[in-house]
């Protein structure tokens, strides 16, 4: 009974801050919230409300408060936690903003506190345990959005390092044709799929707009993460800079990577048989024994019972 009261007392509590920090910076929150989306659709030239419309119902419901919830965690938050979280969300290639993201972690904190609250019911734990049950849960509760978008960077950031090679193989061919820079990620967006051509569709996007080929080259490295094409990026800016022939440095920069590709694959080939060390001493070994000396010890004792 004391458990319940408690756990009754921690959901009251969590809802009324809530509320008195939805009262406190609402407002505020929203105005900024508003004018950062009314800037974004004046630069693109684009309304919200078609998109809106197409939505589900559940999503135009759900979204909305999980918004109101991220902002609400994010006043209490560091200054520029939202910006980190927003730089994490395009390395994960998430189309979110970092106000519906973070109320995921209160979703989960919520979820977690009431798994908790069933099993303190169905367990009859006491005040303390249901207390500390109740704590744990939430926390581990509010960590899975974290370990997802983890997840999602690492899952992205692979694929951009796959398909960098083959990417580089159809520019320097497209270069060599004749067709410029531009046209020549222009092919690479319509030929292939995946993360890394969408990326350059954006650099191309961005050129549109008016950016210059390197600062759009620069945002490309800056949203993906990827030490490789940050490199190839690198080495392109250099290049158009010198007045180097950008087909022979496409091609040098593809050898270079399957080169070290190659040699990351030999790498965790040798590493290999000693990470099987331990499952061998640990789960295989042990059983070959039994199978082999499990007849003859039972021959033994089975002597020595006779005897």
């Amino acid at each position: 009974m004391v458990g319940i009261i408690a756990l009754s007392f921690s959901c009251l509590t969590l809802c009324v801050g809530l509320l008195l920090l939805r009262s406190i910076y609402g407002e505020r929150l929203q105005m900024e919230a508003r004018i950062e989306t009314v800037s974004v659709l004046q630069l693109t030239g684009l309304s919200d409300e078609p998109e809106e419309l197409h939505l589900p119902l559940i999503e135009r419901i759900f979204y909305p408060l999980l918004r109101s919830a991220g902002r609400s965690l994010q006043a209490l938050a560091p200054s520029g936690l939202k910006t980190k979280l927003a730089k994490r969300l395009g390395l994960a290639g998430l189309k979110v903003t970092a106000e519906q993201y973070s109320g995921w972690y209160l979703v989960g904190a919520a979820c977690g506190m009431l798994i908790g609250v069933f099993m303190v019911l169905t367990g009859g734990k006491t005040g303390a345990q249901a207390f500390f049950l109740s704590l744990v849960l939430a926390g581990g509760g509010a960590i899975l959005p974290e370990l997802k978008l983890r997840q999602h960077i690492t899952k992205r950031q692979v694929a951009i390092v796959r398909a960098l090679p083959d990417v580089l193989d159809l520019l320097t061919v497209s270069v060599k044709a004749g067709l410029g820079f531009d046209s020549a990620l222009l092919k690479v967006t319509d030929k292939m799929k995946g993360p890394l051509p969408q990326e350059m569709g954006q650099v191309l996007h961005e050129v549109k707009m008016g950016v210059t080929r390197r600062d759009a080259l620069k945002s490309l490295a800056e949203r993906t993460g990827v030490k490789e094409l940050q490199s190839f990026v690198g080495t392109i800016i250099q290049a158009d800079q010198l007045g180097v022939s950008i087909s022979n440095v496409l091609q040098l920069q593809s050898e270079g990577l399957r080169e070290h590709r190659r040699q990351v694959a030999e790498e965790k080939a040798m590493k290999a048989p000693v990470k099987m060390l331990f499952p061998l001493v640990l789960f295989i070994f042990p059983t070959l024994f039994i199978v082999l000396l499990g007849p003859a010890v039972l021959q033994i004792i089975k002597q020595f019972a006779n005897m």
